[in-house]
């Protein structure tokens, strides 16, 4: 049987003799008709299948030509991809290997060995033989790898400037983690790049070796990275310098938070408390029922369970009291009734309070951690915050314990980030950003601002210029925030410290900072007239709309490509649990970290290139 006609791709040969619709799996017999039947029964069934044919192309053509009320109709005529029973075995089998091998991104490799997809597979494609474990890992850390890493260079070749960040994600109990290294930047059409340079499955509990790891990071990378186009480096706080703070503020705050707790002997003696409740429901069902019989029989309400507390979680602690307050009334009547511990109700005061200080923490954590939050949002969400505490420590003055918590807080506040007024990296980061300028600096701030945007655009060489079509601003989906914004403390004092000066103010400030004595002195002075954008509009279009800039795209792609925290490796090794396993089932670290690189830059970019 001939198999060159385009008809193959839409049927498979069930036997010599029948041929199976691949669409609508009707069986047609095929002895002595050749392929006219097959044909027939596309044009017939399948009008928008039949029409891709290469041979009746022409055919359609003429018809639509002849047609006038067909004149709009628009085909597809590119070559569909090819049926794997129309190609070579060989062809079929590498195509069969890619494919799998890269399942293998989300499955433990002990899955192809199981018995379910075996027979799956022979159902599926019976000429297709499913390989050892090692030939599909060294199909991923070669041939897979080896594209990837040509991938990843290339992209980093096309940037004019980039900063890199480093994160450790540690699971002690089972001397598991994950060591990366990523790349932040902006691409001269102002898009927004992430990519992981290198990623090291950890899986040993030595912290010589672990420090080593560390050292070695960034010098061990494959891909080499100019040192001039480094922007910064943005460090969490395993792998920061000894002796030294983290440059992540996500991980600089959580030491705010956790030092203000440790310090404040009433709150952690309300958290063993609630520790005791929590392990109480956990450890007896009996108890659990009778909780959930309280709520819904005696209190009328809908019945909740007492969230497990997750000691990994930065705030582990705030969210085991505020899903024990969430129940006060529940817990209260039970604790009447069975011998458990009592919360009084000044304590039940403190809970509520304390979680209302910590709710502006956690809710600007959740806002840096998000890979599209630059550096420029640091310093005026720390401003928002230190606003946010000076309100908790006056209206709060009646309860000593969250007082003194407020005022703690906001001391380590105070000291842990007290870098971000003399780093230029967050006060140009900051001026860049149309959405805050220099709204959140003092006079010394503003002339530093000036002086050394000045020296930059100096030194730059004539930017690229490229004519760019203006876009419209588009306002960022408000679904990247868990809070709507008129339940957001944060977003709330952010709007009034923006609001606070007039445009007469703005325009004064920026005539005393740069004058108007050169191009860049005037361009600069534009600039500082232009009015600010909305905090939810999105600042790279903002800039990419005002082509008349375009001599500051330089700085601007460079300050502007530091993220506000490092890359946290939580999540892609949470979604690796698998390759813990084959790890410690003989799969070497050298390949589970390859394999974890592949994972971590395998998007829909990557796929359309092959990678």
């Amino acid at each position: 049987m001939s198999k060159k006609s385009n008809v193959w791709q839409f049927f498979y040969k069930a036997s010599e003799t029948v041929a199976t619709c691949c669409l609508c799996n009707r069986n047609y017999s095929r002895k002595g008709r050749g392929t006219t039947c097959l044909r027939n029964h596309l044009k017939s069934k399948h009008q928008d299948e039949f029409l891709t044919l290469e041979d009746v192309k022409f055919a359609v053509k003429r018809e639509i030509n002849g047609n006038p009320n067909t004149a709009l109709l628009e085909l597809n005529l590119h070559e569909p991809d090819s049926d794997p029973l129309e190609s070579e075995d060989s062809l079929v089998r590498a195509r069969c290997d890619e494919k799998l091998a890269l399942m293998l991104l989300n499955q433990s490799f002990a899955f192809i060995e199981g018995e379910g997809f075996i027979n799956f597979v022979k159902v599926l494609q019976p000429r297709y033989v499913i390989r050892s474990k090692s030939y599909y890992e060294n199909l991923l850390c070669h041939d897979i790898y080896r594209r990837m890493h040509a991938h990843v260079k290339q992209q980093l070749d096309l940037l004019d400037s980039f900063s890199l960040s480093t994160s450790l994600w540690w699971e002690g109990a089972n001397s598991e983690g994950l060591l990366s290294l990523s790349c932040s930047a902006i691409s001269r059409d102002f898009q927004s790049h992430r990519f992981t340079l290198r990623c090291e499955a950890l899986n040993y509990d030595c912290p010589s070796r672990l420090a080593c790891c560390i050292r070695d990071l960034i010098p061990g990378m494959a891909i080499e990275v100019p040192k001039e186009r480094v922007h910064c480096i943005i460090r969490d706080e395993p792998t920061a310098l000894p002796g030294s703070l983290p440059d992540c503020s996500v991980h600089r705050l959580q030491m705010c938070v956790r030092f203000a707790l440790q310090s404040n002997e009433v709150l952690q003696n309300l958290s063993s408390k609630c520790k005791q409740i929590v392990d109480h429901f956990a450890h007896d069902q009996t108890a659990h029922d009778h909780l959930k019989f309280i709520q819904e029989i005696h209190l009328k309400q809908e019945a909740r369970s007492i969230l497990p507390v997750v000691p990994l979680e930065w705030n582990a602690t705030f969210q085991m009291m505020a899903s024990v307050f969430r129940m006060k009334d529940a817990l209260t009547l039970y604790s009447e009734e069975y011998n458990l511990v009592q919360i009084y109700p000044d304590e039940w005061t403190d809970i509520d309070l304390c979680n209302k200080v910590m709710q502006p923490c956690e809710e600007i954590i959740k806002i840096w951690s998000y890979t599209s939050t630059s550096a420029s949002s640091v310093i005026p969400l720390v401003a928002a915050l230190r606003d946010s505490l000076r309100t908790d420590v006056h209206n709060y003055v009646s309860s000593v314990t969250i007082c003194s918590f407020a005022r703690k807080l906001l001391e380590e506040l105070d000291m842990k980030f007290s870098h971000i007024t003399s780093d230029i990296k967050y006060l140009i980061a900051t001026y860049l950003d149309p959405r805050y300028k220099q709204a959140f600096f003092t006079e010394r701030e503003e002339h530093l601002v000036a002086n050394e945007v000045m020296q930059l655009l100096l030194a730059t060489v004539q930017g690229d210029g490229n004519g760019q079509p203006a876009l419209k601003i588009i306002k960022v989906s408000s679904s990247s925030s868990s809070l709507k914004m008129n339940e957001s403390k944060i977003d709330s004092i952010l709007d009034n410290i923006l609001t606070a000066g007039s445009p007469a103010n703005i325009q004064q400030t920026a005539t005393t900072a740069f004058g108007s004595q050169s191009q860049i002195k005037n361009l600069l002075y534009l600039y500082n007239s232009e009015p600010r954008i909305d905090r939810n509009m999105d600042p790279l279009l903002w800039w990419k709309a005002n082509i008349k800039y375009s001599s500051m795209y330089g700085i601007v792609r460079r300050f502007l490509s530091a993220p506000a925290a490092s890359a946290s490796g939580e999540r892609l090794f949470r979604e690796s649990a698998h390759l813990y396993s084959d790890m410690r089932a003989g799969l070497s670290p050298v390949s589970a970290s390859k394999i974890l690189l592949l994972k971590s830059n395998y998007t829909s970019d990557s796929k359309e290139n092959n990678v």
